[in-house]
């Protein structure tokens, strides 16, 4: 995707997302480094995607918080004085690695840590009224320096909103987010859960729909995900299995209620780990094949 912005200088490509690229630029004024996310408008259904962009800012220019990717400008190019030909997300810029990466790796105590840091920012966004409801291991920055920034703001919504279609990624996705049910705090419980079950397997949560999804007709296919009421796959220490338990629960209620009852079971997780001299932890999977549904 090749772009010119006036008074800013396109340093090299970030990434890519649904219907997006990710450009790094410089402000030949200030020097300051930006993250521009870019939309290109080509058929009526890719305004779906500036919405997208709409709807980040919203939420990005709202929530102040240092782990929450900052917002600071939405610029459209318009055809005809009236058409959006592309939008432009102008965004605090990141030098950090998502824990998707294949060579992330850190001891697990300082991988919890890094949970309870994303944790801090998801109840800054609480507060603010404002649920995420697309936590991956992608939308989680990890800096050289140990800093935790939260991304993708695109799905985000108002605490206790209820959608009008099924928004999120299969692998992570909260039951009431397939229901069109009301969200709010507990929903990021349960992506937080299924992230860290993901980062620390490698395999994927049981959800409502990740077994088999018709995009076509937006209806589940196969299989419904039985309730996690039995211990997980064996494979993590017992303070960990119980984490991710209370995470991931079916029922909202039987989950962790907020961020802070996550917090203090992640600190609570860590020490016992700390004691058992846990060993290190390598990411072991990839979710860039799994692209968050709109």
């Amino acid at each position: 995707m090749s772009i010119d912005i006036p008074n800013y200088q396109i340093l090299g490509k970030l990434g890519k997302g649904a219907g997006s690229a990710l450009l790094l630029a410089r402000s030949t004024r200030t020097g300051a480094k930006y993250t521009v996310k870019v939309v290109k408008v080509h058929e009526p259904e890719d305004m779906k995607f500036v919405d997208q962009l709409r709807n980040e800012h919203s939420v990005g220019s709202t929530v102040d918080h240092p782990v929450v990717r900052r917002t600071y400008e939405l610029r459209y190019v318009r055809r005809r004085l009236t058409k959006i030909k592309s939008a432009m997300l102008f965004m605090e810029y990141v030098d950090g690695v998502p824990l998707n990466d294949p060579d992330f790796s850190c001891p697990l105590p300082e991988l919890l840590t890094y949970f309870s840091k994303a944790a801090e920012g998801l109840q800054g966004m609480h507060r603010a009224g404002f649920v995420h409801a697309d936590l991956k291991p992608g939308n989680i920055l990890v800096t050289p320096d140990g800093r935790v920034k939260l991304i993708d703001l695109g799905q985000a919504c108002e605490m206790g909103e209820v959608k009008s279609k099924v928004q999120g990624t299969p692998d992570y996705i909260a039951p009431e987010q397939v229901s069109l049910g009301a969200l709010d705090a507990r929903t990021d419980v349960f992506g937080m859960g299924a992230t860290l079950y993901k980062v620390l397997t490698g395999k994927a949560m049981p959800t409502d729909m990740n077994q088999r999804v018709c995009l076509q007709r937006m209806s589940l296919i196969g299989r419904r995900a039985a309730e996690l009421d039995q211990p997980l796959d064996g494979e993590l220490a017992g303070p960990l299995d119980r984490l991710i338990e209370a995470c991931c629960q079916k029922e909202p209620a039987k989950r962790l209620p907020n961020m802070k009852a996550l917090m203090d079971r992640l600190e609570l997780t860590r020490g016992v780990l700390l004691k058992r001299q846990a060993a290190t932890v390598r990411w072991l999977g990839s979710s860039s094949r799994n692209p968050p549904l709109s």
